[in-house]
């Protein structure tokens, strides 16, 4: 089963709890805070160091992203303004996550570990530039849909390493510090290949070519006319 049918089973399974949040008169902005506030608990949870209940915490709060786009498209409000909210708490949600994870790491009873804090910093750059390099692409006018791993990828093998505990969340740090900075690298090479280079500049002619060239010969004015009275005075005579 391919992702794009499985959020399309998800969805028919949720559609009563949509249904549910629109008779309550929810809005889907408010549904999207939602989500983000539950979110922002998770990232708490886990910097407490209970992993799995946080990991909880956080697939109730992904949830909120499904809801929140079927639930405009129910009342018809769809918008672009609501699709870039929607983007924005997904990443910031996100950053929930890994701030608590770096809090743990960074306050671990018997010393912070140094390896989990730098492949969880990778990580977030690699989050990052890899959103950013999309963005800009759009911004030029390309498109930017390639990717080793993407954001829900990225999010679910999280999720599962948190579900999984301690000894498995080191090797998942891994691989997404290593993922994410290698999605970066693609997606650069890819939007720079469809991009045009540089225009040929026309020649400008050397100061060689310039000392060479003729002068212009400026024409002289032509001589002012005499004065007339000049001309007709006499001189006096004796």
């Amino acid at each position: 089963m391919s992702f794009a049918e499985f959020k399309v089973n998800a969805r028919s399974k949720v559609k009563p709890v949509v249904l549910a949040l629109d008779g309550v008169g929810m809005s889907p902005l408010a549904v999207s805070i939602t989500g983000l506030a539950i979110t922002a608990v998770s990232g708490l949870i886990v910097a407490k160091g209970h992993l799995f209940f946080g990991a909880l915490v956080f697939v109730i709060g992904s949830a909120f992203d499904m809801l929140d786009g079927d639930l405009a498209r129910l009342q018809g409000t769809v918008s672009e303004r609501g699709a870039f909210l929607d983007s924005c708490f997904d990443r910031l949600g996100e950053a929930f996550l890994f701030a608590g994870l770096t809090w743990y790491y960074a306050n671990r009873p018997f010393g912070p570990d140094a390896t989990a804090l730098v492949l969880i910093t990778a990580t977030v750059v690699g989050s990052l530039t890899t959103s950013y390099v999309r963005a800009r692409a759009e911004g030029v006018g390309e498109t930017c849909f390639v990717g080793f791993l993407q954001r829900t990828e990225r999010v679910i093998l999280l999720t599962v390493a948190l579900l999984l505990g301690h000894w498995a969340m080191e090797f998942v740090l891994w691989f997404l510090a290593v993922a994410t900075l290698g999605t970066t690298v693609q997606r650069i090479v890819h939007v720079s290949a469809k991009l045009p280079g540089p225009k040929p500049v026309r020649d400008r002619a050397t100061p060689a070519a310039e000392a060479t060239a003729e002068p212009v010969v400026e024409q002289d004015a032509e001589p002012a006319a005499e004065d007339p009275a000049e001309d007709s005075a006499e001189e006096p005579q004796a």
